[in-house]
């Protein structure tokens, strides 16, 4: 998928500034609403400059035992610094969709044990490695992955310690990103159609827009062995993971409707309503 220069911008300067700036904050926030493609995007970036993400997903950081998720986070920092010390490599440690994870809380609930531990942690990262015990005094960068800023820790997110990006592509952006993802499975589209299919739906998240492009392959598949029984599952997953097969803006848009993306739901969803 192609990165909007933008989004590509503000990952890649924080990296390069912590690589090369010792009071550069440690953090950052990529907050915006789910479905932009945050996580991807963020990993594509790194991996096109040559850094190297460690992802892990915030949601699996947990246990029973209080300092868990503490502990699973130092791990996960040491083995990005031994991975630096092995292969002369880079790391960027890429916390995704952390508002989900035991530092977030509900917006009437208040914060959990492991919460304020998981935040007390990077907020010594963030003001100094050396007291984290993590093998090394290396800053790597964090880049963080969120919808709702609003449910971490206050003095988490002060400036000195995180900058923040608000992710909330425009219309053209949007529609760089559909196409990126279409244009492979749809012959013949242009960008023109994906702006114009973007400005209908002016709430259409890229993994809406992926999500109804592999319900129509699902289609067409389907369809394919029901009129071709001597062909096997082998032989259709050659012949589609090939590229052949291509579906319309038309299919994909009906995909949509099926699934109750109107454009009515769409513009009420993005501004918080449902």
């Amino acid at each position: 998928m192609s990165v909007p220069e933008r989004f590509r911008k503000a990952v890649l300067s924080h990296c390069f500034a912590v690589s090369c700036l010792d009071n550069y904050p440690l953090l950052l926030a990529v907050v915006g609403p789910p479905g932009d493609g945050k996580s991807f995007q963020t990993a594509a970036s790194l991996k096109a400059a040559g850094f190297v993400p460690f992802r892990f997903s915030s949601s699996e950081l947990g246990g029973r035992s209080e300092g868990r998720p503490v502990e699973q986070l130092r791990g996960l920092y040491k083995r990005a610094a031994q991975h630096a010390e092995v292969e002369n490599s880079y790391p960027v440690l890429v916390l995704e969709d952390f508002d989900l994870g035991p530092a977030g809380r509900d917006r009437n609930a208040r914060y959990t044990v492991n919460s304020q531990l998981l935040t007390g942690f990077l907020m010594n990262l963030a003001d100094d490695v050396r007291m984290c015990d993590v093998g090394t005094s290396r800053r790597f960068p964090i880049v963080l992955t969120t919808n709702d800023l609003s449910t971490l820790h206050g003095p988490l997110i002060r400036p000195g310690r995180m900058r923040v990006f608000s992710w909330e592509p425009n219309t053209a952006e949007r529609a760089e990103m559909i196409y990126s993802a279409l244009h492979a499975r749809v012959p013949g589209l242009t960008l023109g159609q994906v702006e114009k299919l973007a400005a209908r739906y002016p709430g259409l998240s890229v993994a809406a827009i992926s999500s109804a492009l592999v319900e129509c392959l699902g289609d067409k598949i389907f369809d394919f062995l029901s009129e071709n029984p001597q062909m096997g599952i082998v032989e259709a997953r050659q012949r589609y993971a090939n590229g052949v097969g291509g579906v319309t803006l038309d299919e994909i848009e009906d995909a949509l409707q099926r699934r109750g993306l109107t454009r009515r739901r769409l513009t009420y969803f993005r501004t918080g309503g449902e």
